[in-house]
């Protein structure tokens, strides 16, 4: 009797990738941000940020990430994200404790995890239909309350 279990692996192993969604178009290759962030009672710093993400053989994304704020030393992060379900993914981020959840909604990527310091960080990133520039508005609480935002732009550079 013939045995179709390795035959539907093999099948399954092989099937085609679905198309890269906005996350993956957007962030694989090189990007570059400028923007700024205002934490309470400290005021407001200007933030640039570059980025060289590539997908991996898994179709997940794998993003260096380097973020220079005005008066802090620069910070390097690695995001690592896979698609879950249409629209949806999951995964780490270097900074991040525990998993950090993303869904795609139209042109609008929400992202949210908790920081290795303690803070939930809402994240949404709106990709522009020209395909070069996107929008991200990171909001940070501890204990509830809105301790800091960000607001920048992130371009394509290649």
């Amino acid at each position: 009797m013939l045995s179709l279990t390795p035959i539907f692996a093999f099948l399954i192993a092989f099937q085609p990738q679905s198309a890269p969604s906005a996350l993956e178009r957007f962030f694989a290759g090189r990007t570059e941000g400028s923007g700024s962030v205002r934490i309470i009672l400290s005021g407001t710093s200007s933030v640039r940020t570059q980025g060289r993400g590539r997908i991996l053989a898994d179709g997940s994304l794998h993003l260096d990430h380097v973020v220079n704020q005005e008066g802090e030393p620069e910070r390097r992060r690695t995001w690592h994200m896979r698609r879950t379900a249409p629209g949806r993914y999951t995964g780490t981020i270097s900074d991040a404790r525990g998993p950090v959840t993303a869904e795609l909604q139209g042109n609008r990527l929400h992202v949210t995890y908790r920081t290795r310091d303690g803070y939930s960080v809402d994240q949404w990133i709106t990709f522009n239909a020209d395909g070069r520039t996107a929008s991200n508005q990171m909001t940070f609480r501890r204990m509830g309350m809105r301790v800091a935002t960000l607001q920048e732009t992130i371009r394509r550079v290649d």
